[in-house]
């Protein structure tokens, strides 16, 4: 039983229709990837999984090995692109499993290879390349490298090329064009020594933003929650963010002017003031930047929060908000009457981005979900 009315609810019908919208950017006949890594974002791996799968997805894409396995246990017929890096005692149970590897360095792709020979069989891989991201993949040197010793990596099979847009949601696409104009140099390169099924650069930015040669698979991040993965998109899809964020009201208390609120004191009333003390805190998820700048929603009005985040709390000033009592609704992040509060707002308020401010949100908070009609 849930004793406390702090909770995070998702509608799986927004994230059903955020996929169908995306895939009217996507090429005819091209496969997308729905990204759940860090708990789909916060929003719950298991449920988000089952809902992009009834949509239609062919992979779901992970960042660790843990994640990968639990996608297997959920789904026994998806595609799973293990994103990220994948230790070598991880191996056999990436191979039971048919989950697919990404492939970043030399490294890697001798201790793969050495796996599937040691083992007789081929591994399915993708190989990752730097076209600008800076991060993680074969530059152009270690991959020509790779190429030149491709008889020493007979056991990958290299089914997939991957890469990384690093700007593509800044408004300026001249950066990313010239990222996918690395990209197809580098796989026109491979493609004179192996046949890779899936090519893919393209993020949650790119599948609206570029309508050039950009692959036959997509990967759906951000945007499949319903969040734009910045304000600057020139061509942003018409999306519905799934994720409602809600606490309720603890205590309503009077304060006399000149009153400090919270740790540390930060927070002087500077007149009579009602103070709502809320149930929710940085453990929570709620982080304590957003300590006298964040505002919620309480009877569908704004009120800001003052002092600092404690732990399990926060304090909101509903002195110019009539009719607010005791357990009442207060809303973090969603809506209540005409009032709106997005994920991209909190992150604005605290210098951050919405992926963040979604994926931080505690395992103590429950999930409910809304489902599919």
């Amino acid at each position: 039983m849930n004793y406390r009315e702090t909770f995070v609810n998702i509608d799986l019908a927004a994230i059903h229709h955020n996929i169908l919208e995306l895939k009217k950017s996507a090429p005819v006949g091209s496969s997308l990837m729905a990204v759940i890594k860090g708990d789909a974002y916060g929003h719950g791996d298991v449920q988000v999984l089952k809902t992009a799968a009834a949509a239609g997805v062919e992979w779901a894409g992970v960042a660790i090995v843990r994640e990968a396995i639990k996608v297997r246990e959920i789904n026994d017929k998806i595609h799973i692109l293990l994103l990220g890096y994948c230790p070598s005692g991880a191996y056999r149970e990436i191979v039971d499993k048919k989950i697919t590897i990404t492939i970043h360095s030399l490294e890697t792709a001798f201790l793969a290879n050495s796996y599937a020979s040691q083992n007789k069989i081929q591994i399915p891989v993708h190989l990752k390349l730097e076209t600008g991201m800076s991060r993680l993949g074969f530059t152009e040197s270690q991959l020509i490298e790779f190429l030149s010793n491709s008889q020493y990596f007979s056991h990958l099979k290299i089914d997939g090329i991957s890469s990384h847009l690093s700007s593509a949601d800044e408004g300026n696409p001249d950066f990313s064009h010239r990222q996918i104009q690395k990209y197809y140099y580098l796989v026109d390169l491979i493609k004179k020594q192996f046949e890779p099924q899936w090519l893919h650069i393209v993020n949650s930015a790119g599948i609206t933003e570029f309508s050039e040669k950009r692959g036959n698979l997509f990967r759906m991040g951000i945007s499949m929650y319903g969040q734009m993965p910045s304000s600057h998109l020139q061509f942003p899809p018409l999306l519905k963010e799934a994720l409602t964020f809600k606490s309720f009201i603890i205590q309503l208390q009077d304060y006399a002017e000149n009153t400090p609120i919270g740790y540390g004191r930060t927070f002087i009333t500077k007149r009579q003031t009602k103070i709502a003390t809320i149930a929710v805190g940085y453990a929570d998820g709620y982080s304590r930047l957003l300590s006298n700048k964040g505002q919620v929603l309480i009877a569908g009005q704004r009120a800001p929060v003052i002092g600092n985040v404690c732990m399990d709390m926060i304090m909101a000033d509903v002195t110019d908000i009539n009719s607010v009592n005791l357990n009442d609704e207060v809303i973090l992040i969603g809506k209540q009457g005409q009032e709106f509060i997005s994920a991209s707002e909190v992150a604005d308020w605290i210098g951050t981005i919405n992926y963040e401010v979604t994926s931080i949100i505690s395992k103590r908070v429950p999930r409910f979900y809304t489902d599919l009609k």
